[in-house]
């Protein structure tokens, strides 16, 4: 008899590192690392980025040695975006960007999160930062709820920072993720904002800054697993990644139970959660996979022209129309 495989095996993601999709973009706050834990997290951790200024907190040495802890368990290290800002009001910014390439940092961050930064400011930046041999990411929105970019004027700084050709192109959020750039003051998605960012740019070479368990899973069942999600807490790191491998109920199904369901990921989960639950109506799916009623709307459609399920009068309300499987 053939034995079957062990059912505990190490599960990576699909996609070995270094990974152009799916990247999980680490937000360090300067706590504890403890030596397992980070050998733990490093399979599912693509960027660290030690944030703010903080990196101005610590000796040259300790801040060596913290970088050089990552650096053995393979993930590569940023700084925050604050950081080149400070340096800017302080007229530093050669230094900053000499230093971070003598501490051992991997990649520096552009941002205008506080400050303005023309358009040749950044290319000079950017070409700095290159000179170096320093990769360069570009982040894309201000930090202040009360100040924030409109729609065109995001879609116009991301299509600038694409012609910077930096490895990715962040959209802020803060670390509380609410707010501020995608994101409505409860924390929230504005998925009319998600969708006319990505019918102008390409998902892969965006990082959506998602602090907030909810918004990644939110993110991961409209988007799909490999969605790029930035500014994630340490303790997030291991539930994002279950979350990416639809192994908790959020998400579970989306990527291993989809039967031959073709179209986007939110169809492909709306029809999971028809098979769970045996027959819904829409407001019922929009309650429990908390999508936007357009994204369930959308996936019933789908689902509908595939012949996948099939729609009929609710027996609890006659005027309410529910969705079970062919």
């Amino acid at each position: 008899m053939v034995s079957s495989p062990d059912f505990f095996p190490p599960r990576l993601l699909s996609s070995p590192k270094p990974r152009s999709t799916g990247l999980t973009h680490v937000l360090d706050r300067l706590g504890p690392l403890e030596d397992g834990f980070l050998k733990t997290l490093a399979p599912y951790a693509d960027i660290v980025k030690i944030g703010w200024g903080l990196p101005l907190l610590l000796s040259q040495e300790s801040l060596r040695r913290r970088i050089q802890r990552y650096h053995e368990v393979g993930v590569p290290v940023c700084t925050g975006g604050t950081l080149l800002e400070y340096a800017i009001v302080h007229q530093k910014e050669d230094s900053a960007i000499r230093q971070a390439r003598s501490l051992g940092f991997d990649m520096m961050e552009i941002s205008e999160g506080i400050i303005d930064l023309t358009p040749p400011q950044m290319e000079s930046l950017s070409a700095k930062i290159r000179s170096r041999d320093l990769d360069v990411l570009i982040e894309v929105g201000k930090k202040n709820p009360h100040v924030q970019y409109s729609l065109r004027e995001t879609l116009e700084r991301i299509g600038h920072a694409r012609t910077l050709k930096p490895r990715k192109v962040i959209l802020e959020s803060r670390e509380t993720g609410r707010g501020v750039g995608i994101y409505d003051s409860e924390g929230g998605i504005k998925w009319d904002w998600v969708h006319a960012i990505l019918a102008a740019y390409p998902q892969d070479e965006l990082i959506f800054e998602a602090p907030l368990e909810g918004q990644q899973v939110g993110l991961i069942v409209d988007l799909g697993p490999d969605v790029n999600l930035g500014n994630v807490a340490f303790e997030s790191v291991l539930p994002l990644a279950s979350q990416r491998q639809g192994l908790r109920g959020d998400t579970f199904g989306l990527t291993r139970h989809e039967g031959g369901i073709e179209g986007s990921p939110a169809a492909k989960f709306v029809y999971y959660l028809l098979e769970s639950h045996h027959s819904l109506d829409q407001s019922d799916l929009v309650r429990i996979s908390r999508l936007a009623r357009r994204t369930v709307q959308s996936a019933l459609d789908e689902l509908k022209r595939q012949g996948r399920i099939t729609e009929v009068v609710s027996l609890r309300d006659a005027r309410k129309r529910e969705y079970r499987l062919q």
